[in-house]
């Protein structure tokens, strides 16, 4: 497994005089980034890709990294596999596209002898890639299951990530996204963001939402992407609720062929009265999909959904739940629990592509008008997580580099 950090990286020689531009997180009781400019490029290690950053998007994570403060959750989940609880300043950001610079030698002739050409990653290639690294090892890995392996690192959380201008990972990882360059069936705006996406054709692929009623809760640039896949995918009737920002949100989301929007910022009344008005041949609805991470949004989940549907969980809380009935909600209930983390590896890569180059579905379009229209330099990062902060935009995408 792959060194913490570049920081502090014992595994591998040390660069040349070669630096980057890069945001660290140096404490995690404090909030707020840094802007280095002293760090190394990372050198090529055993079977991996480097690749010049061309666009990095900015996710919920990297928010709750940045106000890492008042999060004891993303604290914790930072240190999960630190040695003597000793924490070492790391390059944050997991949402990435850029192009590749260098391929490990010798992996690169074996992979010439064993996989097709228009297949290969070789320098000059668009690519992204998947920043969960899995062990390979353990018994979930070996199951089809690398997404939850019992010892997957994260690269932006738990190793250095690519809010910077150089970022390398294992061959494996990396995602084509163009031969040769080739950004104009999907655009570097939209690339940098496929992490997320990823994350919300997980939840809906999971859900199964085909003919069936769905509410999803929080219509974040997460809540809002499920929003399309749901109606895209077949589902009767989408409800939606959220506490702020409504007249944008619900704009997007009923564009984005939701039913019903509720505004839950005093109390979800209005959507309780909504599902128990439509939902008559059951006790609620069909699923559930929480992605907001809010408490009231749990109890509102296992309040709306029917007896024997499912509640699919992305949201994650700050803080642990309490006082949640589980024998009320779930048992009596029958209800089917799904937590997902992450991409299926790499199944949910390949739905998304197809998705991508369905132009009927304007995906592309779609995942556009959840992103703010101005790219950030790195530099620009206080202002960049300000207005995320505030609500002035949802979604953002950095440009360390320019494509030449």
């Amino acid at each position: 497994m792959p060194a913490n950090t570049l920081l502090e990286s014992p595994n591998k020689q040390e660069s040349t005089a070669k630096t980057m531009k890069c945001l660290v997180k140096e404490v995690l009781q404090e909030d707020g980034l840094s802007l280095r400019t002293d760090v190394s490029e990372p050198v090529l290690g055993p079977g991996e890709v480097k690749i010049k950053v061309l666009g990095t998007a900015v996710c919920g994570t990297d928010k709750s990294i940045y106000s890492s403060a008042h999060n004891e959750g993303i604290r914790k989940e930072m240190q999960r596999y630190l040695v003597d609880d000793k924490f070492v300043p790391i390059i944050i950001g997991h949402e990435f596209c850029g192009i590749v610079e260098e391929v490990d030698s010798d992996f690169a002739g074996e992979q010439r002898q064993s996989v097709d050409s228009h297949l290969l990653i070789e320098p000059g290639d668009y690519v992204t890639a998947e920043m969960h690294l899995s062990c390979g090892h353990c018994s979930l890995c070996r199951t089809g299951n690398e997404h939850i392996c019992t010892n997957v690192r994260v690269k932006g959380v738990h190793l250095d990530g690519c809010f910077t201008e150089h970022v390398t990972v294992p061959y494996k990882n990396v995602i084509l996204l163009g031969k040769g360059g080739d950004t104009s069936k999907i655009p570097v705006r939209i690339g940098s963001m496929l992490d997320a996406f990823g994350n919300a054709v997980h939840t809906v692929m999971e859900a199964d939402v085909r003919g069936k009623s769905v509410a999803i809760l929080g219509a974040g640039p997460l809540g809002l992407m499920a929003a399309f896949l749901c109606r895209d995918f077949g589902a009767s009737r989408i409800y939606m609720t959220e506490a702020a920002d409504i007249e944008r949100r619900f704009s997007l989301a009923t564009e984005f062929g939701v039913n019903d929007c509720f505004d839950v910022s005093k109390g979800a009344d209005s959507l309780y009265r909504s599902v128990e008005k439509h939902e008559t041949s059951a006790n609620g609805v069909d699923v559930v999909l929480e992605m907001s991470g809010s408490p009231s949004a749990y109890q509102d989940a296992f309040q709306i959904v029917r007896n024997g549907g499912t509640v699919i969980l992305l949201g994650i809380t700050r803080k642990p739940l309490v006082n949640f009935d589980i024998a009320n909600f779930v048992i009596w209930k029958g209800v089917t629990v799904k937590g997902i983390f992450g991409r299926r590896m790499f199944e949910t890569w390949e739905t998304m592509l197809s998705l991508l180059r369905t132009e009927s579905l304007d995906v592309k379009g779609k995942l556009d008008k959840i992103l703010c229209q101005k790219t950030y330099s790195l530099d620009q990062y206080k202002d960049a997580f300000a207005v995320l902060g505030n609500g002035a935009e949802m979604k953002l995408v950095f440009a360390p580099n320019t494509l030449s």
